[in-house]
């Protein structure tokens, strides 16, 4: 495995092979973003800040998230989307001066060249890649020493947030690697195959206990309000699946060097066709055809509106979505 140094290094580094137009593929009424906010855990490991969220929530209900949102205005960025919903939902300070000064913590962007991911509800969501450490850490240190979260700022929103944890980016694809001799934090993993479409996406779970002794104990202090958790094997535990899942395992092998473009990690092709060809992700409200995607209607595919030569060329580069 690769040290936090160098897999920040090859965040920064990435870029897509080919840049397809920002409105076809985060179109200005289905703009989302999220914040993969990484900090180095107590072993020295890249770690991952993730939320649980209310089981109130009309949308994702009960579900494991990055922190992140819809877009205001057309007129905001990425990164003042995923600012903007962290501090709503865990109280990330927007504001660096506020961040440094209150917490002695400093943010960094590491990347805000992530592909652009389709959600299940149609929305273009893009991740924005920042990482965390006190500002008192010399700089050639910030990448090894662990993250001291005596003044953390991450505190629950009972409106948004039930619980909030953190996981190791390695986790991701360690089942990829054979003969490595790291340890995983999850207790249980789980893939299948789902048709949505009539195309073929990968679902993947990953279960984390509740009380996890591999997580940064400040974070283990923060009062766990969630309910309804997964049981494996008696263990009560967190399922990070999902969209959520996706986008981690694609960071995490971008992070590794395994990721070279549109053709292995996001879903910008596919938004592109539905935008430019298929006529959907317009407006704010979605199409008949979405609204019928969103209940798994087994009659409605992308072919219906995606035309063969732009959909059959995504599909062979992807596999499986």
């Amino acid at each position: 495995m690769l040290e936090p140094a160098a897999l920040v290094k090859n965040l920064q580094n990435f870029r897509l092979q080919s840049a397809l137009p920002l409105a076809s593929v985060w179109p200005s009424n289905r703009r989302a973003a999220t914040l993969v906010l990484l900090f180095i855990g107590n072993r020295g490991e890249l770690r991952v800040l993730l939320t649980k969220r209310c089981r109130n929530l009309r949308s994702f209900s009960g579900h494991v998230s990055l922190p992140g949102g819809k877009s205001d205005s057309p007129s905001e960025t990425a990164e003042v989307i995923a600012r903007r919903e962290s501090e709503e939902e865990i109280s990330l300070p927007s504001d660096d001066l506020v961040l440094h000064e209150k917490y002695k913590m400093t943010i960094e962007k590491v990347s805000s060249n992530a592909p652009h991911y389709l959600a299940r509800t149609f929305l273009s969501v893009k991740p924005i890649i920042y990482f965390l450490y006190n500002s008192a850490t010399p700089k050639n240190e910030r990448y090894r020493r662990p993250l001291d979260g005596a003044k953390f700022f991450g505190k629950l929103n009972p409106g948004e947030t039930s619980s909030l944890f953190s996981i190791p980016l390695n986790d991701f694809i360690v089942h990829q690697r054979k003969g490595t001799q790291y340890k995983v934090e999850y207790v249980n993993r789980k893939e299948y195959k789902r048709k949505w479409g009539g195309l073929t996406w990968r679902i993947e779970h990953y279960y984390y206990p509740n009380t996890n002794p591999g997580d940064a104990e400040w974070l283990n202090d923060i009062l766990d309000t969630s309910s309804g958790d997964e049981d494996q094997e008696g263990i009560p535990c967190k399922d990070v699946w999902g969209l959520t899942a996706k986008i981690l395992h694609d960071i995490c092998c971008i992070a590794h060097g395994k990721a070279t473009g549109q053709e292995s990690v996001g879903h910008e092709g596919l938004i592109y066709g539905l935008h430019e060809f298929g006529g959907q992700m317009r407006e704010r409200s979605r199409s008949d055809w979405e609204n019928q995607m969103l209940i798994n209607q087994r009659s409605v595919k992308f072919e219906d509106v995606i035309p063969s030569f732009q959909l059959e060329p995504i599909v062979r580069q992807a596999h499986e979505f």
